[in-house]
């Protein structure tokens, strides 16, 4: 073995440990990260709770201006999968009463399984110009242009009025993704199709 080996195998492994100490989140002194999930995560697993959110650890003013700002916007620039209540216009805009869900591939049948969160709803207010794209059953069965799980454009109003035809247990079995702008509105929604 060269010389030159011998000095950069030590150095080698010295980076790979750091890196997996890095990765396994070891060192953190057994306490959870406190940075927001990337948005590819916090689509398919977002937790029950809304989880994500980071909130500052010291006790000064900016700590207080920080957690005021991501109240008001705690989903700004994510993506986000939740169960809708309900949907109304007001002054303009449409609202949606929403709460964090969880969605997992059901192998079995193909299909989609919607874990419903536990809590309070929170309202969030939908961008003027952002896109609803809608499947069955939020759409109907007879929706022409596509098939059943082909998610096909609506406008806010039409489905704020869908919503509100919706069977009440059905409906709150339907999951939906959502992604927020930077202000913290939604610019899209597409319901996750159900058979």
């Amino acid at each position: 073995m060269s010389v030159s080996y011998r000095r950069a195998t030590p150095r080698l492994l010295s980076v790979v440990t750091l890196g997996a100490l890095v990765l396994s989140g070891c060192g953190e002194k057994g306490e959870e990260p406190t940075a927001a999930p990337t948005a590819a995560a916090v689509t398919d697993t977002a937790p029950a709770d809304g989880g994500g959110t980071a909130t500052p650890s010291d006790g000064g003013e900016g700590s207080r201006n920080a957690q005021a700002s991501t109240s008001r916007t705690p989903w700004a620039g994510t993506k986000q999968f939740v169960t809708i209540d309900r949907a109304w216009t007001e002054d303009g805009l449409t609202r949606l009463s929403v709460r964090p869900a969880q969605k997992k591939v059901n192998t079995r049948f193909d299909t989609w399984e919607i874990i419903p969160g536990t809590g309070s709803f929170t309202t969030v207010t939908m961008a003027e110009d952002a896109r609803v794209l809608l499947t069955t059953p939020v759409r109907g069965e007879d929706a022409s242009g596509g098939g059943r799980a082909e998610p096909l454009p609506f406008s806010q109003a039409e489905f704020v009025s869908l919503l509100k035809q919706m069977d009440a247990t059905l409906s709150a079995g339907v999951g939906y993704d959502l992604s927020f702008d930077g202000a913290g509105q939604v610019v899209k929604l597409q319901s996750l199709f159900r058979p």
